[in-house]
């Protein structure tokens, strides 16, 4: 694994509505300067996390899930509290988050990251498709950046 290269990844679908907020704070982030060594990536398939988790010791994923709690509230999870949680990160790109977790360290023990972190926005289940994010998880994306910052920061 190389030194301290972080993987920022954001995960979701756009034209899902609120289900793009993953992806929405990926993009809110690269407008912010982010340390050295943090890579920000996109995805909209889950399965692409097995090889972003690979050579890195450490990863943010950024993702939107239901919850008990109203939409644009944040979480910050371990893959482990993702599957103990009342959680269920969607499933519209693919694979879950957690599988996708499961198999990276199955495949790859020695080389995936030793520390990944989620980060959820809370939102409704989406109901029909649209490129805009509800106002409440649109409100919650500068808490979301912050949270994910003060990650990186330590």
């Amino acid at each position: 694994m190389s030194g301290g290269r972080i993987r920022v990844i954001g995960i979701g679908q756009p034209s899902a509505g609120d289900d793009g907020a993953g992806i929405a704070v990926a993009r809110a982030l690269r407008e912010h300067r982010v340390p050295a060594g943090v890579e920000i990536h996109e995805i909209t398939d889950t399965t692409r996390l097995v090889e972003l988790l690979e050579g890195i010791p450490r990863a943010i994923l950024i993702d939107a899930v239901v919850a008990d709690r109203a939409p644009g509230n944040l979480l910050c999870l371990t893959p482990e509290e993702l599957v103990t949680q009342r959680v269920t990160p969607l499933s519209s790109h693919g694979a879950g988050v957690a599988e996708a977790i499961r198999l990276a360290r199955t495949l790859a023990p020695a080389t995936v990251a030793a520390t990944i972190s989620l980060i959820g926005l809370t939102i409704a289940p989406p109901m029909h498709c649209t490129r805009h994010l509800s106002p409440a998880v649109s409100a919650a994306l500068p808490r979301a950046v912050t949270l994910v910052r003060r990650l990186l920061d330590g």
